[in-house]
């Protein structure tokens, strides 16, 4: 059976900047870009950072 686990990649400052924006922490933030996290926020977070800040997903197989 195959594993796949999902993190977005960004760069520096992009957690700061995210953060701010959506008024949370960044703890919240990382949270969600390493899908730790699931609900309607993290969704959102992911969204924004995917859309607006030129993240990437990656996709892994274990």
């Amino acid at each position: 059976m195959k594993i796949v686990k999902y993190k977005i990649l960004y760069e520096r400052g992009m957690v700061t900047k995210l953060a701010s924006r959506l008024g949370v922490t960044e703890q919240t933030v990382r949270n969600a870009l390493r899908f730790a996290t699931e609900g309607e926020q993290p969704d959102l977070i992911r969204e924004i950072a995917l859309k607006d800040y030129g993240c990437v997903i990656q996709r892994k197989t274990m």
